[in-house]
């Protein structure tokens, strides 16, 4: 499924972070600019609205960083 959604197959990591998150745990991902960590919080986000959940998904972005990077 996730490779519907996204177009390619997902990493082993991205796979990881989002098992997590649905068995209750919390999750964290640090990777560099262009890794896929937009999947991760995607696919959920997905989940999310395909299980009428009440789950909140937030995205914290370095802005800064990011810019600095770029």
């Amino acid at each position: 499924a996730a490779a519907q959604v996204a177009g390619y197959e997902p990493r082993q990591w991205q796979l990881q972070s989002a098992r997590k998150i649905l068995e209750g745990h919390d999750s964290m991902v640090v990777a560099p600019t262009g890794a896929g960590k937009s999947l991760v919080f995607a696919l959920l986000a997905i989940a999310a609205e395909l299980t009428k959940s009440d789950a909140l998904v937030l995205v914290i972005c370095p802005l800064k960083a990011l810019q600095l990077d770029q």
